[in-house]
């Protein structure tokens, strides 16, 4: 029985599977789940390879017609009892690390940080940007990219939960569903090490100004990368079928290196150190070689499709969007049902994508500033007070 689980769906992520493996081997998960789907750069060959090492588990995850492959991948996972039965559980995507900034950097001491009886740390994101390049590069990410988004930075601030697994869960990406949580006496922590409040267990999926908190544990997500690298992820899809997900203003509004994150590099010569290792197996060598090549080849194709430099071009200018510009960027994916729909009433009426962003960023707003009230009204009641009260939603709600 494994007692750090971890589980991850990919697909096309070979030249950088082996880094992401061995780094959060090292930290502590010693049981590693990963569902892999259509893949085109031998990723399903390197996860065999992996496997037999005994270095991972290697699930394929051939998804039926109607179906997404990341929910169907966390089904399958649902419904395996090797995975279930591990002590802490993990869900999290192949560009994500699990940074933990306290004692020597792993699992245990994390949870040595937290108190006592705690059952689920929800980890906020810590968004990590381009660092200006543009080129794709196979060299390892996290001497790549070392610059992210601000603390407040609050459309970053997603949560991926660290879990004790119980009857009556059910795996979701960003932390499990709980059935009567409030009812379930269960201690969730955030990034910081203080409670989350009881609505928060019952659907919450990010953080709020009273909940986020950075000071034992972040999320490194890496969503962007180099602008070649974010082309390439455009050209593999997405576990969700979202069409045209990675735009350019996905990439304006995650592209965000106003500071430093230099915190995960210490960790950098242990992991290519174990890579050096692994890479002594000369059928993994091979296959990584051989996924490295795929992708430059992939690369070269794009280069020659009509559009590729205009699309270039359009991801140079989002990376000179400033913060204090981004709610004038209109950006429809993450919006509920309730929210597309009112996008497409002021199209269809004729008003500029810039005025309906401003207004949709108002009504946001004013929901996140509920949301702030409530959970931090249910932090008082419980005891606690807020985390922090320094974060606040840049619009003023008229």
């Amino acid at each position: 029985m494994a007692g750090f689980g971890l589980i991850t769906m990919m697909k096309d992520e070979g030249p950088r599977l082996v880094e992401w493996l061995a780094y959060h081997r090292l930290i502590g998960f010693d049981a590693v789940w990963v569902y892999s789907n259509d893949c085109r750069d031998g990723t399903d060959a390197m996860l065999d390879r992996l496997e037999a090492m005994g270095l991972c588990h290697h699930i394929r995850n051939p998804v039926p017609p109607g179906r997404k492959p990341q929910p169907h991948a966390l089904g399958l996972a649902q419904r395996n009892r090797a995975i279930m039965d591990a002590d802490w559980l993990m869900v999290m995507d192949g560009d994500e690390f699990l940074h933990i900034k306290t004692g020597d950097g792993t699992l245990p001491a994390l949870l040595a940080a937290c108190p006592d009886g705690t059952d689920g740390v929800a980890v906020t994101w810590r968004i990590m940007g381009s660092n200006g390049r543009s080129d794709w590069s196979p060299d390892p990410i996290l001497i790549q990219f070392t610059c992210g988004a601000r603390d407040d930075f609050r459309r970053g601030w997603g949560v991926k939960t660290l879990f004790r697994p119980s009857a009556g869960m059910t795996l979701g990406i960003h932390r499990p569903g709980l059935r009567g949580a409030q009812d379930r006496g269960l201690q969730w922590v955030n990034g910081s090490g203080a409670p989350m409040p009881p609505s928060f267990l019952a659907d919450g999926w990010r953080g709020s100004a009273a909940t986020v908190g950075y000071d034992l544990a972040e999320v490194a997500h890496f969503a962007v990368q180099s602008r070649e690298a974010y082309v390439l992820r455009g050209d593999r899809g997405n576990v969700n079928c979202k069409p045209d997900k990675y735009d350019a203003t996905y990439f304006a509004i995650f592209d965000r290196n106003e500071d430093p994150h230099l915190g995960l590099l210490r960790w950098s010569g242990w992991v290519d150190g174990l890579v050096d290792c692994w890479l002594q197996d000369k059928t993994l060598k091979r296959l990584l070689d051989a996924s490295i090549d795929w992708h430059a080849r992939r690369l070269a194709e794009l280069r020659t499709t009509p559009g590729f430099a205009a699309r270039m071009g359009a991801l140079a200018q989002a990376a000179e969007v400033p913060l204090a510009a981004l709610d004038g960027l209109l950006f429809v994916q993450p919006l509920p049902p309730q929210g597309k729909r009112r996008v497409a009433e002021l199209r269809a009426r004729g008003m500029p994508d810039a005025e309906i962003a401003r207004i949709m960023a108002q009504s946001l707003a004013r929901l996140e500033a509920a949301r702030d009230a409530r959970e931090a009204a249910e932090l008082h009641a419980m005891g606690t007070g807020p985390v922090t009260g320094a974060f606040s939603w840049p619009y003023r709600a008229e």
